[in-house]
């Protein structure tokens, strides 16, 4: 393309946004009130499946040695458990610590008098598995080692645990899905309209012999200018937006996860400004089809 086409090109995008100012506005606050709906799903999604996991991770299993095991038999139980398949990690809990730990949690230093001086508690290891959905499968196998006396998990918790966390992440998935669908089809109707308010202009173009690639640049690098500058006004609002809650939730509800890593925020600021570009860049091409057929 010669430069004398390009600098016409980059011409004719600024004076068609300064000529058509109120569509132009129109179609940059359309993408950013679809970026920030999009974003804040996307949010939304990341701290839900962020939620799951949390919650998911504190499933574990708690297997308690059998009384009579010596030492050598309580670590070929440790070694067995974390020869099985689907172990992430264990913790071993000694019965003198537990006992410790149990006399802390009481505030009282006269329990193992009133005891008799003796440790009812119990070797325990503290199981972590590597997928959450495998908790009772790997419960069940460890019931049946050597030198175990008693499995606790949670059963009748686990079930319904689960079917939870996979809830909250389908309802996220679905929240991002409508948002962006929505979005799609507010942008679209807005650079169809933005285009067919110059359709004369198009058809004059044709008539003369205007390449095709030609006339669509400017609108192309239009949609582009566009959805580059209603993208940026999104990820301030989101950006700040969620930057207040984060801090509000941590602050009022401090058991309640939130996602703050800072370069996955970036991350989809950052794609939130290339989808608004992509978007208003696709928009134009698309609208332009049936008015390049002249």
């Amino acid at each position: 393309m010669a430069l004398n086409s390009v600098e016409y090109i980059f011409r004719e995008v600024f004076n068609s946004i300064r000529r058509n100012v109120w569509l132009s506005i129109a179609s940059v606050l359309t993408v950013m009130i679809s970026m920030v709906i999009l974003g804040a799903s996307v949010f939304f999604l990341l701290n839900a499946s962020n939620l799951a996991s949390n919650f998911e991770s504190e499933l574990e299993i708690a297997v308690f040695a059998q009384d009579d095991l010596d030492s050598t038999g309580v670590k070929a139980l440790g070694e067995r458990l974390t020869d099985l398949a689907g172990v992430d990690t264990i913790e071993f809990v000694p019965k003198d610590q537990a006992l410790k730990n149990f006399t802390g949690s009481l505030n009282s230093t006269t329990i193992a008098a009133d005891l008799g001086d003796t440790n009812p508690f119990p070797d325990k290891y503290t199981v972590h598995v590597v997928d959450p959905q495998q908790v009772e499968n790997v419960a069940a196998q460890i019931t049946k080692l050597t030198g175990v006396d008693n499995v606790v998990y949670g059963k009748n918790l686990v079930e319904p645990l689960l079917k939870f966390t996979n809830w909250l992440r389908w309802a996220g998935t679905a929240v991002v899905g409508l948002f962006a669908i929505a979005s799609l089809i507010l942008i679209s109707l807005n650079i169809k309209m933005n285009v067919f308010s110059r359709r004369k202009e198009i058809e004059i173009m044709k008539l003369v012999g205007a390449s095709n690639a030609f006339i669509r640049w400017p609108f192309i690098l239009e949609g582009m200018f566009l959805g580059l500058v209603g993208g940026l006004l999104a990820i301030l609002l989101v950006g700040f937006g969620y930057d207040w809650l984060a801090d509000y939730i941590q602050t009022t509800l401090a058991f309640m996860p939130v996602v703050n890593e800072t370069e996955l925020i970036g991350k989809v600021l950052g794609s939130i400004v290339l989808l608004g570009m992509g978007i208003g860049a696709a928009g134009s091409v698309i609208s332009l089809r049936r008015f390049l057929k002249v």
